[in-house]
């Protein structure tokens, strides 16, 4: 994923405008795909794994104010730059380089090379290649377990389909920013996301703005657009929330940047601003789309923990690990923070990741 660095400024250049619908997806869609998986109740997580800057920290949920790591990794040993990350559903993790995939099986003991279950080196058949290797600026898993790449070499997006072995090659390939095609001009990918739908979310930027993308399953369609300038995009089903909830609200949070409200008729539009947010989901016709609650924090990453009635947050600025009420309360104070143990070259303005384990 991209440097929080990077995610800062492109959101602070953002502009906002009726955004630009959709790309072309190339290749071929295979006829026999996987279909999402039923939507159940989300099990207590027990883990919560913490990415900074390629150092790993695995957490016991739940939080409290004085947690401390039940281990801390380096995710590539010698690599010499932080490595893109993602943890499936059932805490296996991935790990890769400009070079390679490394795939390790849950509970995550070491990162070194021999603990990897499969290590899977990039080709052209799997994701655009140059001198260097890949450019991936993200990886994630889908609910069907298949693997998804962010190259900004050529701006594709490649998927490695379930079970993935030394002999995999890409199944489908989704191209942005080319001429001519509606998301053009958008050549920086930045992250990927997907809902229980596996509905693929995509996080894409022009030299002046950014914009969260759709692409429904089946991946057949070209992507549309939420409209929103959305980082850490997470999706909440009403089917995720436990028994013992009083309401079951489908939401959409993350970091947001753009006007909190539409303007009066005849009033200058809304200044934007830089804030975590959630938007009811589907969008309210009568309030458009603008967020129903917010909080004033940027966050480098984001999780949401429907059991808990919680969501995590790394602060971009200094990495800190807080817990907030889920569904969000305007303008609301951590419930707890944790003060980030990664040290100042590893916490401010760094890349990051949360992810819920069993």
């Amino acid at each position: 994923m991209k440097s929080t660095a990077l995610f800062v400024s492109l959101m602070a250049a953002a502009v906002f405008a009726v955004a630009i619908e959709g790309c072309n997806a190339t290749g071929t869609v295979p006829q026999a795909i996987s279909n999402p998986p039923p939507p159940t109740a989300t099990p207590a997580a027990k883990l919560l794994y913490v990415d900074h800057n390629g150092t790993f920290f695995e957490y016991r949920l739940p939080l409290t104010t004085g947690s401390k790591p039940a281990k801390t990794l380096a995710e590539w040993p010698g690599l010499g730059l932080a490595p893109v990350i993602a943890a499936d559903q059932y805490g296996n993790v991935a790990v890769a380089s400009s070079k390679a995939i490394r795939f390790f099986k849950a509970p995550i003991v070491s990162f070194a090379r021999s603990r990897a279950m499969l290590e899977l080196t990039l080709t052209p058949a799997i994701t655009e290649i140059g001198d260097s290797g890949a450019d991936l600026v993200d990886i994630e898993y889908d609910p069907n377990e298949n693997l998804w790449l962010l190259n900004n070499l050529g701006a594709d997006i490649t998927e490695l389909r379930a079970p993935i072995t030394k002999s995999s090659i890409a199944a489908l390939s989704i191209g942005f920013g080319a001429p001519g095609s509606k998301t053009a001009g958008f050549t920086t990918l930045v992250q990927a996301r997907f809902d229980i739908n596996a509905a693929l979310y995509v996080y894409a930027s022009s030299s002046t703005r950014s914009r969260l993308f759709k692409v429904s399953f089946p991946y057949a369609k070209p992507p549309g657009t939420t409209g929103l300038n959305l980082a850490q995009a997470n999706f909440i089903d009403p089917s995720e929330w436990p028994p013992t909830a009083q309401s079951a609200p489908s939401l959409l949070v993350g970091q947001y940047f753009g006007a909190l409200q539409s303007p009066k008729p005849g009033s200058p539009p809304s200044p934007s601003v830089n804030v975590a947010a959630q938007f009811p989901q589907p969008f309210n016709p009568s309030q458009g789309r603008f967020p129903d609650a917010h909080i004033n924090t940027i966050t480098g990453a984001l999780a949401a923990d429907t059991y808990r009635f919680s969501f995590y947050t790394l602060d971009a600025g200094d990495g800190a690990l807080s817990v907030y009420d889920l569904p969000m309360k305007s303008k609301a104070a951590p419930k707890l923070s944790i003060a980030c143990i990664g040290g100042p070259n590893s916490c401010s303005q760094k890349p990051e990741h949360l992810f819920l384990a069993p």
